[in-house]
């Protein structure tokens, strides 16, 4: 029997869909499964409702590769041949910018199928194959760990049924599980630093345990999204000079549904007709100059600490080259699993002082900006230590709630 082939509250075709991300994961790239597409898109998707798997990876000079997959565990007659899902996965790449696909499937695939899905941009992965993958891996000594496995995928579920008495909870949920995958960078780390400063007002007492399973699952999706979007934006950063950095990112954080040139264009015309009016009525020239650009978009009030901490980034990029999927693992070991990476752990993904350092830079931003709470602030500060000490029940207790806020 295979791995993880039955587990109560998942169908087969999700517990592939787990071992899929898995193999990703520890192949190199930020993997997220499940992606929805109807909340983002409505009624507009009807063939497809999910991403089964997407990922992203980055070269040392934080150069961007996105990929997504597609699980298909069924052998009927109904079920799409590796063929057909190349065909149908090229136009959802372009959906997302994703650069490769990759079709997982139980079909036998003759080697002429695969030359031509390659063609499309698709690798063909038999489950054998993924078998051997994990082999190669050593998947067994790494299996459901951080955000990839099956019990976070059933906490997800969870959450679910939780959030559903909760308006504001239930459009975050879905928020970071769908909406969030479709948007630029920039316009992605804003609305995520939205939701965080939402999230950041209350912490659930300890003896509510559904309200702190689900407070914990929210903040390391958020702050796992967060980084990611980071990275991106600094390897963008890396393509051009300060000082054009400093006005396009000025300007794209300013953005909202309305582009900013757009908007700024509105706020001229503006500006023209309030002169105007000011003129017609003899205002005093510091009232007229005062009132200059008073509808122009503005960026939020984080925005330079944000730009400090993206240029940070930016200067020591292979590190952050690997800070998304160290982040993820940190924040799904200790904030959502409360326990402590292993050494192994530790080695397997690369962290260093280096990577402590980014991300106290990231927990520093974040406590100043938004306030977010104790134990959150503990999980990103805590040192990375160099052995773990204790058993689950000790080590759970080093990540457990605080009363509020951290000084």
């Amino acid at each position: 029997m295979p791995r993880a082939a039955t587990t109560p509250g998942l169908d087969a075709g999700v517990l592939a869909e787990i071992r899929v991300a898995q193999a990703w994961f520890w192949d190199g790239f930020y993997v997220r499964r499940g992606v929805d597409l109807q909340h983002r898109f409505g009624s507009e998707v009807s063939t497809v409702t999910d991403l089964d798997v997407l990922g992203y990876a980055f070269s040392q000079a934080l150069t961007l590769h996105k990929q997504i997959g597609e699980v298909k565990t069924g052998t009927s007659k109904s079920t799409p041949r590796p063929l057909d899902r190349a065909l149908w996965s090229r136009g959802l790449r372009e959906l997302v910018g994703a650069d490769r696909g990759e079709i997982t499937t139980a079909f036998k695939t003759t080697t002429a199928t695969r030359d031509a899905c390659r063609r499309l941009g698709v690798t063909i992965q038999h489950m054998d194959d993924l078998a051997s993958r994990e082999k190669r891996l050593a998947i067994g000594s790494v299996d459901d760990v951080g955000s990839q496995g099956v019990t976070i995928a059933l906490l997800r579920k969870e959450v679910l049924a939780f959030v559903k008495s909760d308006a504001m909870l239930e459009r975050g949920f879905w928020f970071l599980v769908s909406e969030v995958w479709f948007l630029e960078p920039f316009d992605a780390v804003k609305r995520t630093l939205g939701l965080i400063r939402e999230l950041s007002k209350a912490w659930p007492p300890e003896t509510h345990a559904e309200a702190t399973k689900a407070a914990r699952w929210f903040f390391a999706e958020a702050i796992s999204i967060v980084t990611l979007n980071l990275a991106i934006i600094a390897g963008e950063a890396n393509t051009m000079d300060a000082a054009t950095f400093q006005e396009v990112a000025t300007a794209r954080l300013a953005t909202g549904d309305v582009p900013y040139y757009a908007m700024r264009k509105q706020a001229e015309r503006v500006d023209e007709y309030v002169a105007k009016i000011l003129n017609s009525l003899d205002a005093p020239a510091d009232v007229r100059t005062g009132a200059m650009g008073a509808f122009l978009p503005l960026a939020p009030d984080y925005a330079d600490p944000l730009l400090e901490l993206i240029s940070r980034l930016a200067a020591d990029a292979a590190t952050t080259a690997n800070l998304p999927r160290q982040m993820d693992a940190l924040l799904f070991e200790r904030l959502v699993r409360r326990r402590d990476l292993t050494v192994a752990l530790q080695g397997r993904l690369h962290m260093t002082q280096a990577t402590e350092r980014q991300v106290h830079l990231i927990a520093a931003f974040l406590r100043g900006q938004f306030g977010v709470q104790g134990p959150v602030d503990k999980v990103l500060t805590a040192p990375l230590s160099q052995e773990t000490k204790g058993d689950r029940a000790e080590q759970a207790a080093l990540f457990d709630g605080l009363t509020g806020p951290t000084g």
